[in-house]
């Protein structure tokens, strides 16, 4: 879908352990939610039982 430019958002990053939230962080910038993202990916490589999800929202 398109995104208004004129609309700020925000980003979560959810790190997910057996299906349930373990720890939330909220960026107002993409960049550092990708950033976050992918470093919580790496230090849990190998675990199945850790998810993250990025997920993009309107303020």
């Amino acid at each position: 879908y398109l995104i208004n430019k004129g609309e700020k958002m925000s980003y979560t990053v959810t790190l997910f352990f057996d299906n349930m939230v373990d720890e939330t962080h909220f960026f107002k910038k993409e960049g550092d939610a990708a950033k976050c993202k992918a470093q919580l990916e790496s230090k849990y490589r190998g675990n199945r039982m850790y998810k993250v999800k990025l997920k993009e929202q309107e303020e």
